[in-house]
């Protein structure tokens, strides 16, 4: 390992990246294709300090392995640092990995100390449940299954009867207004939900309704229409970069509703209504695609399967800690 050269990453280093990465899905088959934008959104993403928590590991020339952080502050019960990395296809099996594993966990207790001590820390990185090589890595530096999230997938060519919500409340269209609206019935409706933390303003934009990806014509709200409240929402959004791999999909990324909403038919109203929108895109739309907790705790996986999702692969998170 000692002709192996660790460096942090630089933004000019993006093409040997998108090359990497490139060549680890070919092998990993993760479904994901990374184009200059996505890793410039890494770059400039409120979660990321690459300088302190990134390194790239060269091989003379060739870019071989990576470790990107992102440290997600919490504020209702731990601080998250999701691991991101890998090593190329050609260079497994020599201990670069482990090595690098070791480095997350390492640089990550170093950011800790940055952070409102009231809460612990929790390290967590996704696997596919295929990836035999990266889930026993991840045992040996002391990470656990704590979840099962499943990806299920529903053809648009299925029928669908979209079904109205209750009364006293419309299904509309995302719009601008309704996004700080939107981003409080979130942090409201998964404050019971496994690992999740309350998003701010800040992150709200970057990586949900501001990111390019984001498709509000295919998003709805559910609306109070007595107090102008919202009570549910569906967010959705496409990867066109990923359909090389992967079939024409639109992702539903976010589905919630306010606790004191649930059991009325919100969600399926709010679902039927974006996978018709989906269905009648003009993208030309094969399927919808969501992830799920296993453990939801709302019953959201029996309405998937109400609805014809059916299963295409599992994603386990794995978790070391909570740390002090």
């Amino acid at each position: 390992m000692s002709e192996l050269r660790w460096a942090p990453p630089t933004p000019e280093q993006n093409d040997a990246w998108e090359e990497l990465l490139g060549a680890m899905e070919a092998v990993d088959r993760r479904g994901e294709v990374y184009t200059a934008e996505d890793l410039a959104d890494q770059w400039s993403s409120v979660w990321s300090d690459p300088e302190r928590t990134s390194t790239f590991v060269w091989d003379g020339d060739a870019l071989v392995a990576f470790a990107w952080l992102k440290v997600m502050p919490g504020g209702r019960s731990t601080h998250k640092v999701s691991c991101w990395g890998g090593v190329r296809p050609s260079h497994r099996r020599r201990g670069i990995g482990t090595r690098l594993l070791r480095w997350e966990l390492e640089r990550g207790t170093e950011a800790r100390r940055d952070l409102d001590p009231a809460y612990p820390l929790t390290f967590s990185m996704e696997v596919g449940e295929w990836e035999d090589d990266l889930l026993a890595v991840a045992d040996r530096a002391g990470f656990a299954a704590e979840r099962r999230f499943l990806e299920v997938t529903r053809p648009t060519s299925l029928p669908l009867v979209v079904v109205p919500p209750p009364a006293g409340v419309a299904v509309r269209p995302w719009t601008e207004p309704l996004d700080e609206p939107t981003r409080l019935a979130h942090c409201e409706a998964f404050a019971d939900h496994w690992g999740s933390e309350p998003r701010t303003a800040h992150e709200w934009r970057q990586w949900y309704t501001g990111h390019r990806a984001f498709r509000p014509d295919l998003s709805r709200v559910a609306v109070d229409l007595a107090t102008g409240e919202v009570v549910g929402y569906v967010l959705a959004a496409a990867y066109p970069a990923d359909w090389v791999v992967s079939p024409i999909e639109a992702w539903i990324n976010t589905v919630g509703t306010r606790p004191a909403w649930r059991g009325r038919g919100i969600s399926r109203a709010l679902m039927t209504d974006c996978l018709a929108a989906v269905a009648a895109d003009g993208s030309g739309f094969v399927r919808a695609v969501l992830g799920v907790d296993a453990a939801n705790p709302t019953g959201a996986l029996q309405l998937y399967r109400s609805l014809a999702f059916e299963d295409e692969r599992v994603v386990l998170a794995l978790v070391r800690g909570p740390l002090p």
